[in-house]
């Protein structure tokens, strides 16, 4: 009786064939191939009438490493914490080939999905059901509802399986959250449950969710009175959107501000004359939205849901200007519901979420380039492929397309004294690039007549344009920077005064100019790093520039924050050896106790002390800094990746990852052939 039942044994068994099988289907001879494919499929077929009759909740992730149920204390648990790089990525590479085969219409192909899907889950969801204590069974019958009848169905019968899927995930986390409840305060219920809504089911790049809950909400981003302010970019449109927004403030305007992702709060995504959404305003608001996406049949993600929270907290406010940063990309991204804003703007295009936008500059210029309108003008920042943004706006229909110079004319000034050094490379100083964007932008708000235009729908809108802004405020507007954006201020330890610098520079591009900044700011001080980063980057160059700018590793102090996306000291360490005489504690992996024994240090030695990294260690270190500021409680943050299963902010875009997938695609196509 005591004996686990063989099944899952089985079940694995099955799996880790056709794992071997994928991994040397090359080598094989075609008869011998098509074969193996028969008998995998076969035993499959075999293997799902069997796990029929077993129970739900004994389902197993089809690429998990172990033969048990994922719990918070078991040693597979702590197993997959601790994770090594190589690893994620295989599973990053697996997952992505077998969504190809989940996806593929070739009759053998889907056979092998059908027959498997009641036991696959990926093991990225399997991480997190271990992390937020999500039952296990819950994920199983979610896994189990895929495809199982095995029917080809059309495009609509698929969208109303999806709403069905969404409607389910969403009863059940209700249900979970209420059993919970007597432990959270109803603001926490609600953003668990709304960081929680990607767990389940996939997310769509598009718009027609966005639209539908736009529709459904009233539509409060139509309203004529609002002047809105839709900034994209690779870098910079957080800058540039905050900068915009605090001179319009100080300029007697009552602006919203929606940006991301956040620091310390959920709350302050959304943000009225510099003031966070209150707790208050969630619970009321908040429910509104899940019951308009119940009430529709919208099966909306973390991010559309925010970002229509958002437009609601704003419109019940009474802001009377908008400023809004995509959360990814343009042309799809959330924030592009907007009909008709007063100026779009793109602050500079680069390689990033590649697999997501395109590969190349120009592909990614056209994607950013989607939130140009029809009788709008558009903003371009210098660094960005005129070219072919000029050709979309010309294509759109914009009223104007717009350079920096065109506006501000060539900055004499902006020369030796705003270009930093890293050797022989020379860059420039981006905070004054994004000052200078934010103030062209003012300046054609205040110029542009916008009576009596019309947008694509016929819809008249008579926007009430930008009054006067004088030049100390906006002076004063756009010297103001994101929270963790080169941020510095002043700690008193042992009755001395510590400058400490918080940036969130993450990944090798940010850090070169964080570090030549720093030798620019502090050429003869000494620093001191509190360092910590995602594991989707390319942790080896990040670590060497690191330690480019210290006497040596004993001025490092590697951390690792609480979060799914985070890369552990193990990864970190193995992918620069040197960072082994580190400081780094493995039993206290706490970010704020190297944050107090830096201070300390730094405090003795008379060093700049810098924390930089991952904005998932931000928060905590801010709070062992001293900060009073919001910050989510305890059962928030445990949550808090969740929506990054699928989301708009987690496409990782290292060379590794990169890799990966493109070795993940072809072996997914040799099965498709």
């Amino acid at each position: 009786k005591n004996k686990k039942p063989p099944l899952p044994n089985l079940a694995i068994a099955i799996g880790n064939l056709q794992e071997r099988q994928i991994g040397t289907i090359e080598k094989q001879s075609s008869h011998m191939w098509w074969i193996q494919r028969a008998t995998t499929a076969y035993l499959l077929l075999i293997a799902f009438q069997i796990l029929l009759l077993s129970t739900k909740a004994f389902t197993l992730p089809k690429f998990s490493t172990g033969n048990q149920r994922l719990d918070s204390t078991s040693p597979l648990h702590l197993e997959k914490m601790n994770m090594r790089t190589s690893a994620h990525l295989k599973r990053v590479a697996r997952d992505y080939a077998w969504r190809r085969i989940r996806n593929s219409h070739h009759p053998t192909t889907r056979a092998m999905f059908i027959a498997s899907s009641s036991s696959y889950s990926s093991s990225s969801s399997s991480l997190y059901h271990s992390r937020i204590r999500v039952p296990f069974a819950l994920h199983a019958s979610y896994s189990s509802s895929a495809s199982m009848d095995g029917k080809f169905t059309t495009k609509e019968e698929e969208e109303e399986k999806e709403v069905e899927l969404w409607r389910k995930t969403q009863r059940d986390l209700l249900a979970l959250e209420e059993e919970r409840g007597q432990a959270y305060t109803t603001y926490e219920r609600l953003v668990r449950r709304l960081y929680m809504t990607n767990l389940f089911s996939p997310v769509k790049m598009g718009l027609r969710n966005i639209e539908m809950l736009h529709r459904a909400l009233g539509s409060p981003m139509d309203d004529p009175n609002i002047t809105i302010i839709h900034v994209a970019g690779t870098n910079g449109k957080g800058s540039v959107s905050l900068k915009i927004a605090k001179s319009l403030e100080l300029a007697g305007h009552k602006v919203g501000l929606f940006v991301s992702p956040h620091v310390a709060s959920f709350r302050e995504r959304m943000q009225v004359n510099s003031q966070i959404m209150s707790e208050e305003d969630v619970v009321s608001l908040l429910p509104k939205v899940f019951t308009a996406c119940e009430d529709h049949g919208i099966p909306a993600t973390f991010f559309e849901i925010t970002t229509a929270l958002a437009f609601l907290h704003f419109a019940n406010s009474n802001a009377s200007v908008v400023v809004l940063e995509t959360g990814l990309g343009g042309r799809l991204d959330a924030t592009n519901v907007v009909k008709s804003p007063s100026i779009s703007i793109i602050t500079s295009i680069g390689l990033e979420h590649t697999r997501i936008l395109g590969d190349t500059i120009e592909l990614i210029a056209l994607e950013k380039g989607g939130i140009i309108k029809e009788g709008r003008p558009v903003l371009v920042g210098p660094n960005a492929p005129h070219g072919v943004l000029r050709q979309c706006a010309q294509e759109k229909g914009a009223s104007g397309y717009y350079t920096v110079e065109d506006i501000l004319g060539v900055d004499e000034a902006m020369g030796e004294g705003d270009k930093l050094t890293l050797g022989t490379k020379v860059l420039h100083d981006y905070d004054k690039e994004n000052a200078r964007i934010s103030k062209a932008a003012l300046l054609i708000l205040q110029q542009q007549q916008q009576n009596g235009e019309t947008t694509n729908d016929d819809i008249t809108f008579q926007r009430r344009h930008i009054g006067p802004v004088t030049e100390e405020q906006i002076e004063e507007g756009t010297s103001h920077r994101p929270p963790c954006r080169f941020e510095e201020i002043e700690v008193k330890k042992d009755n001395k005064s510590i400058t400490v610098i918080l940036d969130v520079a993450h990944n090798p591009q940010a850090l070169e100019h964080l570090v030549s900044k720093l030798e620019s700011s502090y050429p003869s001080k000494i620093k001191r790093f509190v360092v910590g980063f995602s594991s989707d980057k390319d942790l080896a160059v990040c670590g060497q520039l690191v330690l480019s700018s210290v006497p040596g590793p004993l001025n490092l102090h590697i951390v690792e924050a609480s979060h799914p996306r985070a890369a552990n000291l193990e990864s970190i360490i193995d992918a620069e050896p040197r960072l082994r005489e580190s400081n780094f504690d493995q039993a206290d992996r706490s970010i704020t106790a190297q944050v107090e024994y830096a201070l300390e240090l730094a405090a003795e030695k008379d060093e700049v002390l810098v924390v930089c990294g991952s904005v998932f260690l931000m928060a905590e270190a801010r709070e062992a800094l001293g900060y009073n500021e919001p910050r989510d409680s305890d059962c928030i943050s445990e949550v808090a990746g969740s929506n990054l299963k699928h989301g708009q902010e987690n496409f990782g875009t290292s060379d590794n990852e990169k890799a990966a997938m493109k070795a993940a695609s072809k072996a997914s196509s040799i099965l498709s052939k």
